[in-house]
């Protein structure tokens, strides 16, 4: 049997996907300005890459930390 105890701690358990787009967007900026060259075109792609990838990123991170109603339904009946 498995024993689930959720972090009590956790305020916020997940970053949104626009948050880590932003973070990424950042970071593309800062090393542009470093001096790395980089395209408008590999720019683009690397933003569409996050894209994709940010959404399966959350999910993942998100799905050890939060609790489907029905599964702390069946916890608290415990």
């Amino acid at each position: 049997m498995n024993e689930y105890n959720p972090n009590e701690g956790s305020t916020e358990p997940l970053w949104s996907v626009s948050s880590l787009t932003a973070a990424a967007t950042a970071l593309i900026a800062l090393v542009v300005s470093f001096g790395l060259p980089i395209t408008a075109d590999q720019q683009t792609a690397i933003l569409g890459v996050v894209a994709v990838v940010a959404p399966i990123v959350v999910a993942l991170a998100g799905r050890r930390r939060v609790y489907a109603p029905a599964t702390v339904a069946r916890l608290l009946r415990r």
